[in-house]
Parts: structure tokens; C-alpha cells; sequence
């Protein structure tokens, strides 16, 4: 299978053939271009975290859709408290890709770390390298709940997140997409 992982999704940007800064195409545009030159089943990712971008998926010639962020953000993730709340906060609103965290780009809640460090990235260490630099600083932002000095990662879809529990999000997926391909039956 492959995972068509759009500019949108949250976390490191998967990248293979190009650097990750000049894979920023959109979930759904990559989806089409990749079903149009293969036939191995692919599974779309990214900006998708209810029914109706699955069902999007899936009209588009997905073989199945992924969500992360949705499900990150639900009790039973092992993410932090304060991440949870995080994304479902105003701040959620608004993300930034940045290498300044781990070395690798990556997609999470825009801090004023991420901002701060916009264009000094060739100071940046390489992946793992810059994560274990900056574990003293995050440790030092959590001790001080200096929330703005951390990534929180997360995907562009977070202002849309409505479920705290998986179980609720996963029967609000199925009941979505289901009523989406239920109502072009009729």
C-alpha cells in the first residue's frame, strides 16, 4: 500500500524522492496523481478527520483514508493532557512546518519557538540530533507550562475536531461516510 500523505497532515513530512520542503502538495491532489500511475491500493492522509474526508477520499479514488490528528487528540492517545487541549484550542487554528524541534520538517501548533526560527534553519541540527537538543528546552517549557516554547503536533484539520473519546469519533466516522454514499443511492 501507499500512503498519500498531504501538505496538510500533522507530524514529520514523509518525503523519498525530494526534500520535504518541496512536498507540499495537498492530500487530495496527491491522492489523484498517484492513482493515476499505480495500482497498488492507497490510502489517503491527511486533512481528514470526519466522514465527509473520507468519503472524499474514497470518491477520489482512495482505497481507505487515514486520520491522525482526530484520534490524537482522544482520551485514549498517549499524547499529553495539555496537547489534547491543545488542539482543541483557538491556537489549533493555526500551524506551522518546522525542523526546529527534531531536524526533520514537521506540522504541529505554530509556538513562538517555530516562529522565532523561521529561516535559521541551516543552524538546526540533523534528525535526532536537534530532538535531543531542544529535550532540555521542552522539559524547561513544561515545568514552567511555557506552552508557546513547544510543538504540539497536529494537522491543519484541528479546528474542526469534535470528539474526545475514539469510540465516538470512529462511530461519527462510519455514521458519516456511511449517510454520504447512503444519500447518493437515493
Amino acid at each position: 500500500m501507499i500512503i498519500a500523505s498531504g501538505f496538510e497532515a500533522g507530524g514529520h513530512r514523509p518525503s523519498f524522492l525530494q526534500s520535504a520542503e518541496s512536498s507540499t502538495v495537498g492530500t487530495f491532489v496527491l491522492l489523484q496523481l498517484i492513482k493515476e500511475k499505480v495500482k497498488t491500493p492507497v490510502i489517503a492522509a491527511g486533512g481528514i478527520a470526519n466522514g465527509k474526508g473520507i468519503a472524499v477520499a474514497l470518491a477520489l479514488g482512495a482505497d481507505a483514508a487515514q486520520i491522525g490528528t482526530a484520534f490524537l487528540a482522544t482520551d485514549e492517545s498517549n499524547a499529553t493532557a495539555i496537547h489534547k487541549q491543545m488542539l482543541f484550542s483557538d491556537a489549533a487554528k493555526y500551524t506551522t512546518l518546522s525542523r526546529a524541534f527534531t531536524g526533520r520538517l514537521g506540522r504541529g501548533i505554530t509556538s513562538r519557538v517555530a516562529k522565532e526560527l523561521i529561516n535559521k534553519e541551516k543552524g538546526f541540527l540533523p534528525f535526532p540530533l536537534q530532538t535531543q537538543f531542544m529535550s532540555h528546552l521542552r522539559q524547561a517549557a513544561i515545568e514552567h507550562e511555557k506552552w508557546d516554547m513547544i510543538l504540539f503536533w497536529g494537522g491543519q484539520i484541528a479546528p474542526v475536531l469534535k470528539h474526545t473519546k475514539a469510540a465516538e469519533l470512529m462511530k461519527s466516522v462510519i455514521d458519516e461516510t456511511t449517510a454520504y454514499f447512503g444519500h447518493l443511492k437515493t
